[in-house]
């Protein structure tokens, strides 16, 4: 009896120490948040939609290439045992940054029209380098901050998201009064992403002259062979989930008009804010503490799991339901009357967006259990799904565009609550 007191006590510390390191990245992405969407009214006014059409188009394009530039091998800093072990592979991911943005430079330099035409995306032609540089900055940035994550240094992260933002936001809107137009967008946005990386050095620049003389290439080879899984599984896996994260937006602007796609746009950014401020807080904090038990005590791991769901669920509840009958009220009254829609389309999507918000933490346990197959296999379900829905409007030729918002809300619910059971019944208990 003592002893299982005595464990339930210990899980629940392990529960408070993953919500310190969630309320501690949390309140850095909610002030670096803030600050984003403080200067929304400035820099509108400052750049045309066609500035923030190149931005886009440089966004979508960097996010991709930045995953590739490591092979996922990144997603594994947290798990070995030791720090010695860690900084190889963390050394291995910065060679592969390294060559992989010397080789896309050498790409663009001499076929960049020809790469850019294969997208559509010939606007960007001109920033080649800053897509390099943003692409190389990105993947940095998550290197880094997985690291720090490893050592749970969670105020330095949260410090890195607000400069970041603000950063960023400055740089923005100071050459946009200088009308150095799209490039203030390009400038700010790779601050933005990649801001940060020093404060992580500088932090960790003690151990990391103590660790650099374990680095060996035999070593680094080691690793690349053990965490094989990330490459096989992960990389594919987030390509695929690059594309069916964008496919609502891509859905909308194939079936219906552009002002029904940029209705579909604000309320699907004002629905994220959640799960950006907090989520991906959450899943940092809840990746390091499950990372250090490891995968030999799968019993605690599904406790604190289970508990850290439970908590998600009732924090997200009355806020779903709040959105539910107040959505269209609220749009209204904050962004004007021609955002009615995108109110009605944030009420319905709502459900949706809770299931995704309890379930994004609850997929790092499959890292920690080397299930990377599992990534790739979440990943051919909800693309599979969201593009069986648009082939049977396109077929049929639908033209209510809240039937499609309400059968892609009622989809993704189901895929996030399925994945959920999924994780919790069968990889939990290490089927």
């Amino acid at each position: 009896m003592f002893f299982f007191k005595k464990n339930k006590n210990q899980i629940n510390i392990e529960t408070s120490n993953i919500f310190r390191g969630m309320l501690t990245l949390a309140k850095g992405s909610i002030i670096a948040r803030l600050l984003g969407l403080a200067s929304i009214p400035i820099l509108t006014r400052l750049y045309s939609p066609e500035d923030y059409g190149v931005l886009a188009l440089y966004a979508s394009f960097v996010l991709v290439m930045a995953p590739m530039l490591t092979f996922r091998y990144v997603q594994a800093i947290p798990l070995p045992k030791t720090d010695l072990l860690a900084f190889n592979l963390l050394s291995l991911c910065v060679s592969f940054i390294v060559v992989g943005s010397i080789i896309l430079s050498f790409l663009f330099f001499f076929w960049g029209e020809l790469i850019l035409s294969w997208f559509d995306m010939l606007a960007l032609l001109p920033w080649w380098p800053i897509i390099v540089l943003g692409s190389m900055g990105i993947a940095l940035y998550e290197l880094f901050s997985l690291w720090a994550t490893r050592k749970k240094l969670y105020k330095i992260i949260a410090k890195t998201q607000i400069t970041q933002s603000l950063l960023g936001n400055i740089i923005k809107i100071l050459l946009g009064l200088l009308a150095i137009k799209p490039m203030g967008l390009l400038v700010g946005q790779f601050v933005a992403h990649s801001g940060g990386v020093g404060s992580f050095i500088k932090a960790s620049l003690p151990s990391f002259r103590e660790l650099r003389r374990g680095v060996t290439f035999k070593r680094m080879c080691f690793l690349a062979a053990y965490y094989k899984q990330f490459p096989t599984y992960r990389f594919p896996s987030q390509v695929l989930m690059s594309l069916s994260l964008q496919a609502p937006i891509l859905m909308t602007a194939a079936l219906y008009n552009k002002e029904i796609t940029g209705q579909l746009s604000l309320a699907m950014l004002s629905l994220s804010l959640p799960i950006t401020l907090i989520g991906s807080a959450i899943a940092k904090a809840y990746y390091g503490e499950i990372a250090a038990i490891g995968k030999s005590d799968l019993s605690k791991i599904k406790e604190i799991s289970l508990n850290v769901q439970k908590k998600l669920f009732f924090i997200g509840l009355p806020i779903t339901v709040f959105i539910m009958l107040f959505a269209e009220l609220l749009f209204t009254f904050f962004f004007g009357k021609e955002w009615q829609i995108a109110g009605e389309m944030a009420a319905i999507l709502a459900p949706f967006m809770l299931f995704q918000f309890t379930s994004s933490p609850l997929v790092e346990v499959i890292n920690v259990l080397g299930k990377q197959s599992y990534f790739l296999l979440f990943s051919v379900v909800r693309i599979f799904g969201l593009l069986s829905i648009y082939l049977t409007f396109n077929y049929y030729q639908i033209s209510n565009y809240k039937s499609l918002i309400l059968s892609l809300s009622l989809y993704l619910s189901l895929f996030y609550f399925m994945m959920t059971i999924f994780i919790v019944l069968k990889v939990l208990r290490n089927r």
